[in-house]
């Protein structure tokens, strides 16, 4: 009689078997881990004699071929494994990632939706299947299998753990948590999207960029993620980087949003025309929605106004009126025409507006503007003024302190001396040469750019935000290699570092011209960088636009700008700020004599054949008489003074101010004595 073993041994000998297996599984594991192939393949092969069809050998062994560059004899064994093991997501899973690696995407997406298929829970299937149909052009799979991922995601404990720290305030603690995230899943979308969050709020555009790519890298279907990059490199001025992302998102979805989003950046970019078009694109894909078809009105609005077709441009603005009736950017585009007539019932809609608490306040703002443009072409002054400082007053978020700009302006000029600016790039960063355009807004700086752009060698713009872009980059580059802060670190970088840093502007300012010698970047407040422009772009041509203080103010007052010029809604903050712009002025003009021609607005309106002549020959070329009918340019213009360069020149910009002085009586204190002295020679009494 045959003596059986008891049950009680059958385990031990199961478990003394699993045992030796795992010993074997770890140690073979740490031979290709190291490179020792010859070895692991012939442990793997000993094994096999004994169990031909063991599957976590014949994984190891598919690994360790792929990793000694025999690819097709990983796929065989592999598809060996699947066939032995049909039901296994594990051999599928081997065979997928296999395959995935040698370029077979075929089998790699045949594989892990057999995978996916075994086990709905795998997450590494469904993101490989999303990356895998995103780059096969299979999009609507992409989507699919990216929410697939969502669904399965073995870390949504450490996401809600991500989430609790950020609520919490305790960004460090979360920040960590969002980085084992990564080392757990590369290139995991959530855990990116929170680092990138972090960086965008110290203004680390950069970093920002890197991780949302880095996720892409790993989960391209994302279009949250892409939406996000876009965003950072519009923060970073890449718009041409931007227009390729929102390509992309077009192409996985012709939405809306998406045409939305490439209408944005071609207006950055300053193709009005496509800027338009994908507009248009985006209202033929809105279905019984009037709130975002008025979205794409003002959209098209402002677009045909730059483009100069008036008459589309007010129907633009009307429709955006009737599809959100509570949109005051629609009232204050029609204002910012400067001369389109408001009905009666136009007025008393704009006022209604005004008052109503239910309405955001932004679009308030933008209404109280428009009626006081309204009553002010009516010839009502007083209620014009009335309403002007009411709209004033409503514009929220602004973030303005004289004494800090006073303390800025002081401190910036101190380090800004002849020493600091010795130093310029060399050789000359090759490309057209740039013609600044600096000063205060409402100046006549849009005028003076329609003259130069009318001349053959000189190539209009739009106020590039490409200087402010790279000054942000020089700052994070000084404080890392010098430790110094901004602009003391200028006078640190080499000449070959400060032509660099030229030759990064010309490139990026590429997308803006044609190949014209000269161009125009009429960006006002560049007049704090004219210490930059001549360290980095010696050959650079400077213009001051300079008029009066109180034209100049009053007409700033008046304005609702998109964006920036906060001090601009408060008559002594603009006061503050104008003199801030005559300190940098003087100083410039003491440590860089005859660098900056300062164009002084009353002299271009009374004499503009003469100040154009003095202009075209500081710049190096000759006079053209076309110049002089630059109204008759046909260019599109940004501004908010789009609308008055397209007509002859005109005086009646002078002494603006005078019906409403006792009114500007804190402008005039803001500015004070000594200021106003330096203009006496152009009040409207000693010009006109």
């Amino acid at each position: 009689m045959v003596n059986r073993p008891s049950g009680y041994e059958i385990i031990k000998w199961k478990d003394f078997m699993s045992n030796q297996k795992n010993a074997f599984y770890k140690s073979v594991t740490e031979l290709v881990q190291n490179k020792n192939y010859k070895k692991a393949f012939s442990e793997l092969e000993a094994f096999f004699r004994v169990n031909p069809d063991d599957e976590i050998a014949l994984s190891i062994y598919g690994g360790a071929l792929l990793r000694s560059g025999d690819k097709d004899k990983a796929i065989e064994t592999l598809k060996h494994a699947v066939a032995i093991y049909p039901n296994s997501y594990a051999a599928h899973a081997d065979l997928a990632f296999v395959s995935e690696n040698v370029g077979d995407s075929v089998q790699a997406i045949k594989s892990f939706e057999k995978v996916a298929q075994l086990n709905q829970n795998f997450y590494p299937a469904w993101a490989l299947l999303g990356k895998l149909y995103f780059e096969n052009k299979q999009y609507s799979k992409a989507t699919a299998a990216l929410e697939n991922a969502e669904k399965s995601d073995p870390l949504d404990n450490d996401y809600r753990l991500m989430q609790k720290a950020m609520r919490d305030g305790d960004f460090a603690k979360g920040e960590q948590i969002a980085r084992d995230m990564l080392k757990k899943q590369p290139g995991h979308p959530r855990a990116a999207f929170m680092l990138a969050h972090i960086a965008s709020k110290v203004g680390a555009h950069e970093e920002r960029a890197d991780i949302l790519r880095y996720c892409l890298s790993y989960h391209p279907a994302n279009q949250i993620v892409r939406k996000e990059l876009i965003i950072s490199y519009e923060e970073m001025g890449d718009y041409d980087l931007a227009k390729q992302e929102a390509d992309i998102l077009l192409e996985v979805e012709k939405s809306y949003l998406n045409y939305w989003i490439k209408s944005r950046i071609f207006g950055h970019l300053g193709d009005h025309e496509s800027a338009l078009k994908s507009a248009e694109n985006a209202a033929s894909c809105i279905e019984d929605n009037d709130e975002e078809l008025g979205k794409v009105d003002l959209l098209r609005g402002h677009a045909l106004k730059i483009l100069g077709r008036r008459k589309e441009c007010e129907e633009a603005y009307k429709s955006c009126l009737k599809n959100t009736p509570d949109n005051g950017a629609g009232w204050w585009g029609l204002a910012d025409l400067k001369n389109y007539q408001f009905t009666a019932e136009d007025k008393e809609a704009m006022e209604k507006m005004t008052s109503d608490e239910n309405v955001n306040i932004a679009q308030r703002c933008q209404a109280a503007f428009a009626l006081a443009k309204a009553l002010e072409n009516d010839g009502s002054i007083d209620e014009a003024f009335s309403w002007y400082r009411k709209a004033n007053d409503m514009r929220p978020d602004l973030d303005f302190d004289p004494e800090e700009n006073i303390e800025y302006c002081d401190n910036y000029i101190s380090i800004s001396d002849a020493s600091m600016l010795e130093k310029q790039a060399l050789p000359l960063p090759k490309g057209p040469t740039p013609i600044f355009i600096v000063g205060m807004p409402r100046a006549g700086s849009t005028l003076i750019e329609q003259i130069l752009s009318s001349h053959s060698q000189i190539e209009g713009t739009m106020e590039l935000p490409t200087l402010p872009k790279l000054e942000r980059r020089i700052k994070l580059a000084g404080g890392k290699k010098f430790k110094q802060h901004y602009p003391e670190c200028l006078k640190n970088f080499n000449e070959s570092e400060l032509s660099a840093f030229g030759q990064m502007y010309l490139d990026q300012t590429a997308v803006y011209r044609k190949n014209k010698p000269y161009f125009i970047d009429k960006l006002p407040p560049n007049f704090e960088r004219i210490g930059l422009i001549h360290k980095i772009l010696p050959q650079a041509i400077i213009i001051d636009a300079r008029r009066h203080p109180f034209d100049c103010g009053y007409s700033a007052y008046k304005q609702h700008f998109a964006g920036g010029h906060e001090y601009s809604y408060n008559l002594r903050n603009i006061g503050n700020y104008y003199n801030g712009y005559l300190k940098f002025m003087d100083h410039w003009n003491d440590v860089l004599p005859d660098k900056v021609l300062t164009v002084q607005y009353e002299n271009m309106v009374r004499d503009t054949e003469g100040t154009t002549r003095t202009i075209l020959e500081h710049i190096g070329v000759p006079f053209e008489e076309s110049c002089l009918r630059f109204y008759e340019n046909k260019r599109a213009v940004k501004t908010a003074s789009s609308e008055q360069v397209r007509q002859p020149i005109y005086t009646k910009g002078i002494g603006q101010w005078q019906p409403v002085e006792d009114q500007l009586t804190p402008l005039f204190e803001s500015l004070g004595d000594e200021t106003l002295k330096r203009f006496e020679e152009f009040l409207p009494k000693n010009i006109l």
